[in-house]
């Protein structure tokens, strides 16, 4: 009998949601960009980016989840070796190749287009993840956990040297919830947020004076911490210096306080598309990226922010419909990664628009203006859609299964039969 979804076709939900999230951004980028500049060069980049993504989903759905299961821990280890280069350019000059924006090393120049690996290697990283803990008992133990935290730590670290503090945001949580989804033990995730939070001040003291500014963002909102740090700046000068705490508001913080007068002066209904002061003027930066949620707020108000969180949440729900579906456990895992990636991504762009989260560089999956983004999420949502796709038949155990014994959790073994996913 054939399982019914609660949202009915789970891919053609995922199909409409995208669609829409990606007009709204393209609404967006041109209503900036042609108001500003009168040549909307950003916005015929972004439709080619499109048609590109759309390839991308076409060629994955068509490859299936069964090619990247067979080959994931080759992709995995692509994705890795992109990100040396990145690595090493702050110490070898690789010419115009790996160029250096604001001190960062994040793009490597092809003809025509901007590689960002980082952005690659989210979608490496699942598909490595999902290939080793498939079928896989020891990461019930707690040394079974070190394989993959290990493996982990190696792209962590690449990209933190970039650096790129958003994208190892973004990659903890999801390894969280893929160990999580394969049947990890509470109690080593724990052990693992103890092992975190003893490590934290060694790992921040290691950030660049600007990475920290930017985590203390979220405190020095506040008119009362400021004027504390500037009264005692010895006191409170781990905070930031006693001259950036007087200049915040136009310095460190600017970006942040403009980004939510840009959503607070979008009310209930907005100033209406192609409307409004942070619109007709280039007042707020990376309006067409990273902050693009203050401008959809700034033109279509509060409603027009719950309807692309609500798209999100289309996209998520039926990636968890899919994942609940499939008796593949490569195909379930790939799909939780998949919902845990985008969940992330728009829970830490939303955030620190609003000024709940670190400024970040963290881009909102297809609304946002970016090449290499929007391939990346076409690649994930070409997952999704091949997991949706694929209803193989099945010779093996039911996946993630587990029952109470003496106290502890043991897996069930089920006696095998011929199965079929749906």
């Amino acid at each position: 009998m054939q399982r019914r979804h609660f949202l009915g076709n789970p891919a053609v939900a995922i199909l409409f949601a995208v669609t829409v999230l990606y007009l709204i951004g393209l609404l967006c980028i041109y209503a900036t960009e042609f108001t500003q500049t009168g040549r909307p060069i950003n916005t015929i980049k972004q439709i080619v980016f499109a048609i590109v993504g759309l390839g991308v989903v076409v060629v994955v759905r068509g490859l299936g989840y069964a090619w990247f299961a067979r080959n994931g821990y080759l992709i995995f280890v692509s994705g890795v070796v992109l990100l040396i280069p990145l690595t090493l350019a702050r110490y070898v000059s690789f010419g115009d190749l790996i160029p250096n924006r604001r001190g960062a090393y994040r793009w490597i120049n092809l003809p025509g287009f901007q590689l960002q690996p980082s952005e690659a290697m989210k979608i490496a990283y699942i598909v490595g993840l999902a290939c080793y803990l498939r079928y896989r008992e020891n990461y019930r133990t707690f040394r079974g956990l070190i394989v993959p935290i290990a493996a982990s730590f190696v792209p962590l670290v690449l990209i933190l040297l970039e650096p790129d503090l958003g994208t190892v945001l973004l990659m903890m949580p999801v390894l969280a919830i893929m160990l999580y989804a394969a049947g990890a033990r509470g109690k080593h995730f724990a052990l693992l947020a103890a092992v975190g939070l003893i490590s934290a001040p060694v790992l921040f003291f290691q950030l660049q004076p600007y990475q920290r500014l930017r985590i203390f963002g979220v405190a020095l909102q506040s008119n009362t911490l400021r004027q504390r740090l500037i009264d005692e700046p010895e006191k409170f000068a781990f905070l930031g210096t006693k001259r950036q705490a007087m200049e915040w508001e136009v310095g460190a913080g600017m970006q942040l306080v403009r980004s939510k007068a840009a959503l607070g002066s979008g009310g209930v209904l907005g100033q209406g598309w192609g409307n409004g002061t942070y619109v007709e003027f280039d007042l707020l930066p990376d309006e067409h990226n990273d902050f693009i949620f203050a401008i959809i707020g700034h033109q279509w108000g509060m409603v027009g922010c719950l309807a692309v969180l609500a798209c999100y949440l289309i996209i998520i729900l039926a990636g968890i419909e899919l994942a609940a579906a499939t008796h593949d456990p490569f195909a379930r895992l790939l799909a939780v990664g998949v919902v845990a990636l985008m969940a992330t991504q728009v829970t830490i762009n939303v955030g620190m628009t609003i000024g709940l989260m670190p400024v970040t560089g963290m881009t909102l999956p297809f609304v946002s203006y970016g090449g290499s983004s929007l391939l990346t999420n076409c690649a994930a949502i070409g997952l999704l859609l091949s997991v949706a796709r694929r209803k193989p038949y099945m010779l093996s155990k039911q996946p993630f299964e587990f029952e109470e014994s003496i106290g502890r959790d043991v897996p069930v073994r089920p006696t095998p039969s011929y199965r079929k996913s749906i």
